[in-house]
C-alpha cells in the first residue's frame, strides 16, 4: 500500500525522529559551517538555531501545520545567516548548503498551504476511497477491517474534511465498505449538522447489526439536536451491541446536551422489552451531573424505569468511588442512605455499595440501626455489626424489631443471621431458599418464637375454614379481673382462619 503524503510517517518513533531531524538540520549545517570556516558569527548562528528548534521539540509530526509554517520561518533565518557571511566567496559547501536550506524552506511552505487548504488531503482521501471500491477481498471481523492501514490512512485524510468518506457510504453498500468507512470516520471531535445527518441516514439504511454498532459510534462527537435524537433512537434498536454503541455515543455528547436527549432516555429506560439490559450501558463514571439528578428521581418511578436506574446510578457511583477522583462522594452517598428524601430502593442499594467498598463509618451505622430506616437497611447494619462482635446488643435489637413483623422475606434473612453468626439452628440449608417453601416457613416461625418468646401461630392451612377465638385479654390495672372476649363471627365472602396476637 501507498503512504499517505499526508500521514506517511505514521510510527511514532519514525515521526518523532523525522521532527527531531527536521528542527535540529539547521542548527547542525550552521555549525559546520562555523568550524569549516572558523566563524563565531556561524557558530552564534547555530546556537541560535538550536534554541529555536528546541522551541518545538514537544511537536510529534513538525511537518503538519501549524508547526510547518515555523520550520519555513527557521531555515528561511538559516539561510538568510548562511548567506550574509558567505555570499561574496561561496564554494561547493556553502552553495550545497544554501540549496538545501531554500528547498526545504520552499518544500514545506507548499506541504504547508496544500494542508491548510486542504486539497492535498482529499486528493488522498479521494485516491484511498477509489481503491476501497476496487477491493474484492476483505477481512470477515468488523475489527480486523477498522484496523486495515488503508482504513487507518483514510482516517488521517479525512480529519478536516470527512466529504469523501461520506460520499464512498453513499456510493457503495457493501457491508465491507460501509464498516470501513465508519471505521474511518470513528474519532471526529467537531462534525457539521448536514455530515453527521448524512451519516445518520446511512446507519439506518444499514441492515447488518455488527456494521449498524460501527456507524453508530462513528458519530459520537456530534453534538446537534437533530443528531442527538437520532442516536437516542437506537437506544431502543433490537441489538444490544447497537444499544450500547448509541449509549456510549450519547454519553460522549458531554453533559450540555443531556437536556435533549433526557425523555428519550426515559423511554428507553422504561421500555419493558429491554428491561434484561439492567444498567444503562456505558455511563460507569460518565454520568453528567444533570444525569444523576434524573436518574435519582426516576428511581421512585415504577419497574422497570426505577430498577434500571438504580442500577445506572450504583454502577456509576461505584466506578467514581473505586477512582479516587471524587473523595467527598462516600460522605454524600452515607447521607443518601439514612435520608428519607431518597427512594428506598436506592437506599438499600448505596448502603450495599459502602459495605462492598468498606466505606461506612461508625457514626452512619449507628444511624442505619433506628427504626426509621428500611428493613434491608437496618438488615446489613445489624449484619455488619454481628461480623464484628456476636454479642452486640445493637444487632441483637435490630433482628428482634424485625423478627416479630409478618414478612416472610425480612423473618429469612433474619434467621440467615442467627444461624451464620449466633449459632442458632433455624433449619436453614446453603444456598438460597424460596420464600413460600415449607423450609422458609418453618424458619419464620422459628424467629418469630426467638424475638417474642412465645411460639408463633400455626399457618392457616392447619386449621382449614374453622375461625380462632381471640385469646383472654390481659387486666391493664391490679385487680381486675380476665375476661374472655367473644368469639369473632367471620365476615362474609372470607374464608380461613385469622390469628390474633396477643
Amino acid at each position: 500500500m501507498r503512504k499517505s503524503p499526508e500521514r506517511g510517517l505514521v510510527g511514532s518513533a519514525t515521526a518523532r525522529v523525522v521532527s527531531w531531524v527536521l528542527l535540529l538540520a539547521p542548527s547542525v549545517i550552521l555549525a559546520l559551517a562555523a568550524a569549516r570556516y572558523s566563524s563565531v558569527v556561524l557558530a552564534a548562528g547555530s546556537a541560535a538555531a538550536f534554541v529555536g528548534g528546541l522551541l518545538f521539540a514537544r511537536a510529534r509530526e513538525a511537518w503538519r501545520p501549524p508547526v510547518s509554517g515555523a520550520i519555513v520561518v527557521l531555515y528561511l533565518v538559516a539561510l538568510g545567516w548562511l548567506w550574509a557571511f558567505t555570499w561574496s566567496e561561496p564554494d561547493q559547501f556553502a552553495r550545497a548548503a544554501r540549496g538545501l536550506f531554500l528547498v526545504v524552506a520552499v518544500g514545506m511552505l507548499i506541504r504547508h498551504d496544500l494542508i491548510r487548504t486542504g486539497v492535498g488531503p482529499r486528493r488522498w482521501a479521494v485516491s484511498l476511497c477509489r481503491e476501497m471500491r476496487a477491493r474484492t477481498r476483505w477481512p470477515q471481523d468488523t475489527e480486523a477491517v477498522a484496523a486495515l492501514p488503508e482504513v487507518r490512512a483514510l482516517a488521517d485524510a479525512i480529519r478536516e474534511d470527512p466529504g469523501p468518506a461520506i460520499e464512498l457510504l453513499m456510493a457503495d453498500n457493501r457491508p465491507e465498505v460501509r464498516t470501513a468507512a465508519f471505521a474511518a470516520l470513528q474519532g471526529r471531535e467537531c462534525w457539521r449538522p448536514a455530515e453527521a445527518a448524512a451519516v445518520l441516514g446511512v446507519v439506518r439504511r444499514t441492515q447488518e447489526p455488527a456494521v449498524r454498532a460501527v456507524g453508530v459510534a462513528a458519530l459520537a462527537g456530534a453534538g446537534d439536536p437533530g443528531s442527538l435524537a437520532g442516536l437516542a433512537g437506537f437506544l431502543r434498536d433490537p441489538v444490544p451491541e447497537v444499544r450500547q454503541a448509541a449509549a456510549e455515543s450519547l454519553l460522549a455528547s458531554g453533559s450540555d446536551h443531556w437536556p435533549v436527549v433526557r425523555e428519550l432516555v426515559r423511554d428507553a429506560l422504561a421500555d419493558p422489552a429491554l428491561a434484561a439490559d439492567g444498567p444503562f450501558p456505558g455511563a460507569a463514571g460518565r454520568l453528567p451531573a444533570l444525569a444523576v439528578c434524573d436518574l435519582t428521581a426516576w428511581a421512585s418511578e415504577v419497574d422497570p424505569l426505577a430498577y434500571r436506574s438504580v442500577r445506572t446510578l450504583i454502577a456509576h457511583y461505584a466506578a467514581v468511588l473505586r477512582a479516587g477522583v471524587q473523595p467527598e462522594l462516600a460522605g454524600e452517598l452515607g447521607q443518601g442512605v439514612i435520608d428519607p428524601n431518597t427512594p428506598p430502593a436506592l437506599r438499600v442499594e448505596l448502603a450495599g455499595l459502602l459495605r462492598a467498598l468498606g466505606m461506612i463509618p461508625t457514626e452512619l451505622l449507628d444511624r442505619m440501626t433506628d427504626v426509621d430506616q428500611p428493613s434491608p437497611v437496618r438488615l446489613l447494619a445489624a449484619e455488619i455489626l454481628l461480623a464484628t462482635d456476636p454479642e452486640n446488643p445493637d444487632a441483637t435489637d435490630v433482628l428482634r424489631g424485625l423478627g416479630r413483623q409478618s414478612n416472610r422475606e425480612t423473618a429469612l434473612a433474619v434467621a440467615r443471621l442467627l444461624q451464620t453468626y449466633l449459632g442458632m439452628d433455624m433449619g436453614l440449608p446453603d444456598g438460597q431458599v424460596a420464600p413460600n417453601s415449607k423450609v422458609a416457613a418453618e424458619a419464620a416461625r422459628a424467629v418469630f418464637q426467638w424475638a417474642t418468646g412465645r411460639p408463633a401461630p400455626p399457618p392457616p392451612s392447619e386449621h382449614g375454614s374453622a375461625w380462632v377465638t381471640r385469646p383472654v385479654s390481659r387486666p391493664a390495672l391490679p385487680g381486675l379481673k380476665k375476661t374472655a372476649l367473644p368469639p369473632r363471627t367471620q365476615p362474609p365472602g372470607t374464608g380461613g382462619a385469622t390469628w390474633v396476637p396477643r
